[in-house]
This record gives C-alpha cells, structure tokens and sequence, in this order.
C-alpha cells in the first residue's frame, strides 16, 4: 500500500467481510499492559487494567494518555492494525476501537457513509467491538512464564508480576524518536509475536539510558591529598572545572530560554546553582580531606614542601571555621584557573556569573565554617543499630531495572536482599530484628557487553524438550557498593547480634538483582560487616568514602509527565530514572499458578534518584544524612514504593 489515505483501497478493505471479521477478532488481544513482553511464551492471556491512582514521585501510566496495544499471534498482526492504531482526534489520542466503544459521534457516522458503511453496518460492528474490548479484564490465573516476585502484602507475602504498560512504552519510544534524552536499544527476535509496538518499531525497543557517572579511577581523597602533596602539585581538582556538568550549568545561567514556563525557568536556574555548587566542592574536595587529616594530627604540613603563597597551603594552614575570610583570594584564584582552560576562559569574570559564582563558592565555605551544632537525631527510644556493609561485590547483576529503564539496579532488588538478610538471620538466632531501611553507595560500576544465554530447561508446548529457550536481550553489568542497614528490635535481641557477629557474615545473602554477590577478600578488608551505635563515629566513615563512588539518593521532584520527566534528566545531570516500586493494578487475591497465597498483576513504576558524591554528602551534615539518604518500601493497598524515611 503505497498511501494510507487511499479512499478506494479503503472502501475496498471495508467491503471485505472476510478481513473485516478477522480485524474485529483481534480486539480480543488488545491490552493496556502486555503479558508477552519480553517473553513470548506467555500465551492466551490479555490484561485490560482500569485506570490506576497517579502517584506524585513516580511515572506510571496514570501520567499517559491512555492507549491500547496487541499482543497475540504474529501472523494476526496484520489485522490488528485496523482498528489498534491510534491518532489524535479533538486533542484526545484514541484508535477505531475507541470510536466504537464510544457512542459513534455525527462525524463518524458521515465519514464512513461516504467509505460505503451504512448506519446499520456500522452498530453491528460497534457491538462487536465492544462485546470483545470490556472496561477491564485480567487473568484468572498465572502463567508459568510469567515473572513472581515475592513482596510484603499486609501480615505476609503477595506473588506480584509485573507488565510492562503499553502507553509508557509508547511514550518513551515517541520522546526517543524527539531525540529528547539518551536511550539504549534492545533489540527482541521475534517482534510481531511480542506485540504490535515492538512490531512497529522493527524490534528494536528503546530504554531510558542513565547509569550512575562513576570513575573507573577508584582513589580516596586522603590518598589524592598525599600524593599531590609529595609532588608539590596544587591541591585544587582542575578538572571538575572542566567537566561537561559544569561547563552545562554556566551556559545555562547565561541562556535561560524565556520561552519556557516560569516553572521551568525556575527549576532550570536552582538545578544549574546546585550543579555549581557540586563542582566547587569537588574543585575544593582535596584541600577539605587535606585539612580534616592535618586536624587530626595523622598527617604533618610540614611533611612537605610548602609555598606559603600558594592560596592552597593558606587553606591548609587556616582552621575551616575562618575560611570565609579567605574568599577573595579564594574566587580571584577560581577566576584564573577558569581562563586557563580553552574550554572555560570565556567564563572567566564573566560580568553575568561572578555574582552566582561567588555566591555558591560563599555557600560552600560557610558550610565548611559553620560551627553551630547540627539537630540532635531521635530514634523515638527505639533499640536500634547500623550496619555498615563495605565493598560488597556483585557480578552480572541485571541492569535493567525495569521495562523502562537501564542503569542503576532496582531498589527494589536492594531492598529484597536486605529482607532475605533480615529473614536468614533471625532464622539462624533466633531473634526477630528488622531491617527497617537503607542507604546505598556505588564505588565501581562497569556495563558488561553481551547477551547472556539461557540455561537448558524443559521446553514445547508440553514441557518434554530439553532445550534452552529463545534468547532475551538483557543488559548485566558488574558493581561494588556499600550499604548501610537500619536495624530495629529490642535491645537484649540487638546485643545478642553484637556478641555473635560472624553470624552477619555468614548470613550474608549470595544473590543481588540476579547476580552474584559476595563481600571483599580477606586481603582487601578485615572489617566489612559491622554493627555501629554510634551515628558520629559511622559518619566519620561515610563522609571520607571514595570521591569517585556516588550516594544513590532520594528526591523530592513531582513526575507529571514523561516530558516533564526527560526535561530533569536532561537539565541535572545527577539524576537517574531507576525502578521504584510496583502500582497494583487489582488487589491481590487467590490464583491458580501464584507461588503465594495471594497474587496481583502490577505496573513497574519509574523514579528519580540523584547521585551524589561523597564530598556532597560532607557538605550537608550528618543530620541531612541521616534524614534524607535512607530508603524504606511502603506498601499500601495500591502501590509499593520505594520512598525516603
């Protein structure tokens, strides 16, 4: 068919009863959530969910225009299209199927007198449409191929599967071919079978691609200190002056693009001050380190050769509460190594940005210099501990986070093994501890290239081949990270762990986002499982972490829409889309196939995390710490999230 808008081919298909019938067959397939993808064994089931309740923090499908997909037979494809495709009509995306759920409008009715429909025809054929496309409908059974994963449901476990939605992906796909943020390609055999989206786009499915901006160049800024010192190098990090973020946020404070909204305008301004604010911290993160060991006596000054001109050993020599008098020099200095550079000298006393500039640098010294004491932090004299896991590694951890997103791994995935942590080891104590929340730090990241093939299993229509069955694009990769483990439980419970600390090792979970997942060697670490009591004496260790490793941190944006969602990623680049939880779409009850007693089908939603440095995570506070970097999962009767504490 060379045009689409060909009136006597459609007049042609429209007469022909036979290809008629079988288009209004295949509106027996059309789903809002897809149960073949990405795996095609799943068969004659459809899902039709009704309209799920929006949630401020996450993107759903409740943040879509509503639309309907296929998935059946590939050699049916054909005729789904008909009556699958959608369009805008008076500014509301619908498709034929729509039209003729709906009470078919004047307009309808004339346009498909003159295609050759008579009146009589046509409610014939809407009463067939809607006989096969109900207002909602979900299996009553779980197929064997289909996804479980076990999640707390009210006093014990619901089975939850999750389906990727028809309207997000349609979404995302559109924003991908805007070029309105990065994406990856996955590419799926097979496509027509998996449904009419992945059909029309030949296979090839696009997925947010935001993974963590970590260095492979794994060093702490003690060591860096030391180094740059026995070298007489200068103690400034030059090259975070230099990075694309930060080149990015000046640019931006220079060309605020007045045709946005003022909200936009808003948030784009405040994201290009944080953004500042972070790269002259790291600029000045060396100097900060250097200046908190010469405080604790572990390391001398005069241990090297020193200029005391140099506006670096003026620092060092300077007790951190008096260095806001030294920011004159201090921005004179900034402004120099600015016109160093080709990449930055046109911002260098730049008229427009030596107020913002100096302004930010101010912030940084004075939380740098302040010496008010932060809040007390109150437990509501719960018994309580943390345990702090330290360079735990995990390989071939899937990166696919959900559907939607590749990158950093699920929180989900996290917090499910803390809760298998949590299960084993009261089974081996006998005690009943909760682990109640997390925080979590990624010091190594590497993307492993390649598909991975799948294990031999019984296969056919009758499970009697034993074969491997058809490969799935995946995307795994290898990460080390800590993590930090809020433990709740009485107090004689919390000392008997205490007093029985190998047994936190040996409880120690093997399996992380499916990968496999170990502590550190002998060798590398005597100490990477331990319980703290004291808040002070574990963030001294937390906030000296490596500054190429990065806090995986809540935030407080509100996700509209996946516009408003690729204009965040695009304008901070701290912030990455991660898997944050699950929106129910039924409430869970008993089915046929379910590993729990009870079982809901569930929608994969998107959050937003920041990733944040170690030095930003100093800056803050102790008290900011602990209140804003430790996740918890909520579960209510229609979600269950991921949210901060």
């Amino acid at each position: 068919m060379k045009d689409v808008l060909d009136k006597k081919h459609a007049k042609a298909t429209l007469k022909d009863e036979y290809h008629l019938n079988e288009c209004i067959k295949q509106v027996e397939w059309f789903h809002t959530h897809n149960l073949k993808y990405p795996d095609i064994r799943v068969s004659k089931q459809r899902l039709i969910a009704k309209p799920i309740t929006p949630q401020r923090q996450v993107l759903s499908s409740a943040d879509c225009s509503p639309s309907l997909g296929w998935a059946n037979n590939s050699a049916k494809i054909n005729f789904a299209k008909l009556l699958v495709c959608h369009f805008y009509w008076q500014g509301r995306l619908v498709c034929l199927a729509n039209i003729f759920c709906d009470a078919i409008s004047k307009e309808w009715l004339l346009a498909f007198k003159a295609l050759g429909i008579s009146a009589k025809s046509l409610n014939v054929i809407s009463a067939q449409v809607q006989l096969r496309l109900p207002q909602s409908e979900l299996p009553s059974y779980v197929d064997k191929h289909s996804t479980q994963v076990l999640m707390p449901y009210r006093d014990g476990y619901a089975a939850i599967t999750p389906v990727a939605s028809h309207a997000v992906q349609a979404e995302l796909h559109q924003a991908a071919s805007r070029r309105d943020g990065q994406f990856m390609n996955l590419n799926l055999t097979r496509p027509a079978a998996v449904s009419e989206l992945v059909a029309g786009v030949g296979g090839t499915v696009r997925v947010l691609n935001y993974p963590p901006h970590i260095s492979s160049n794994q060093f702490s800024l003690h060591e860096s200190m030391i180094a740059k010192l026995e070298r007489d190098e200068s103690l400034f990090d030059r090259y975070s002056l230099i990075k694309t973020d930060f080149i990015k946020a000046l640019d931006r404070l220079l060309n605020i693009n007045f045709e946005l909204a003022m909200k936009q305008r808003r948030l784009l301004k405040l994201a290009s001050l944080k953004q500042i604010r972070k790269s002259l911290a790291l600029w000045l993160s060396v100097i900060i380190e250097g200046r908190q060991v010469i405080k604790e006596g572990s390391f001398s000054i005069k241990n090297a050769t020193s200029n005391g001109q140099k506006i670096e050993w003026q620092l060092l020599n300077t007790s951190c509460e008096d260095w806001i008098e030294l920011l004159v020099p201090l921005f004179n200095h900034l402004n120099i190594t600015l016109s160093h550079s080709h990449k930055t000298k046109q911002y260098a006393y730049h008229p427009h940005l030596m107020q913002p500039l100096k302004t930010q640098l101010l912030w940084v010294l004075k939380q740098l210099s302040s010496s008010k004491k932060e809040p007390t932090i109150t437990e509501e004299d719960i018994p309580h501990r943390y345990l702090y896991l330290k360079g735990i590694t995990v390989f071939d951890a899937q990166l696919l986070s959900n559907p939607y997103c590749f990158g950093v791994p699920s929180l989900t995935a996290v917090w499910g093994m803390m809760h298998n942590y949590q299960r084993k080891l009261n089974a081996m104590l006998g005690t009943n501890i909760r682990f109640t929340s997390f925080a979590w730090f990624i010091r190594q990241f590497d993307y492993v290239k390649g598909t991975k093939l799948p294990e031999f299993s019984m296969q056919g229509a009758k499970g009697k081949e034993f074969r491997r069955p058809g490969l799935t694009d995946s995307r795994n990769g290898d990460l080390t990270f800590d993590l930090v483990i809020h433990l709740d439980g009485f107090e004689h419970e919390l000392q008997e762990i205490e007093q029985n600390s190998s047994a936190l090792e040996a409880c120690f979970p093997s399996r992380f986002a499916g990968g496999t997942m170990h502590g550190p060697s002998l060798e590398a670490s005597l100490d990477w499982c331990k319980l703290y009591r004291n808040d002070d004496l574990l963030y001294s260790q937390l906030s000296r972490l490596p500054a190429n490793g990065k806090w995986i941190m809540p935030t407080h944006y509100s996700i509209l829409n996946v516009n408003e969602l690729m204009f965040l990623l695009n304008e901070n680049s701290a912030l990455c889309p991660i898997m944050a939880g699950y929106l129910l779409l039924e409430t869970p009850e008993k089915k046929a196939g379910a590993i729990a007693s009870l079982h809901s089908y569930s929608e994969p939603a998107i959050g937003l995390v920041s990733c944040d440095s170690a030095i930003d995570i100093r800056l803050r506070g102790k008290f900011n710490f602990y209140k804003r970097a430790f996740w918890m999962l909520d579960v209510k009767d229609h979600y269950m999230l991921m949210k901060r504490i």
